[in-house]
């Protein structure tokens, strides 16, 4: 699931925190310090593993090296946007 920034809108507080749940979801979400609306804030860090080491299902020995050392380098790799 998906974990999405949300900013408290009052000027006081502005409290910053990050709330996970289902990307078909909008909840009204409130500030867990003052209890305030929040709304949600376009993040700027979006990282993502690549799940490859775990989705594949070829036996190895069926790869030629160079697709096997392309696979083993793209399941440890991170991918920054």
């Amino acid at each position: 699931m998906p974990r999405y920034e949300h900013k408290c809108i009052k000027d006081v507080c502005e409290f910053l925190f990050e709330v996970t749940y289902k990307i078909t979801e909008d909840p009204s979400i409130n500030c867990p310090k003052c209890a305030s609306p929040t709304k949600r804030q376009v993040s700027k860090n979006v990282r993502f593993e690549t799940p490859m080491d775990a989705e594949f299902v070829q036996d190895p020995s069926t790869l030629s090296e160079k697709s096997f050392a392309q696979v083993q380098k793209a399941s440890k790799q991170k991918y920054r946007w």
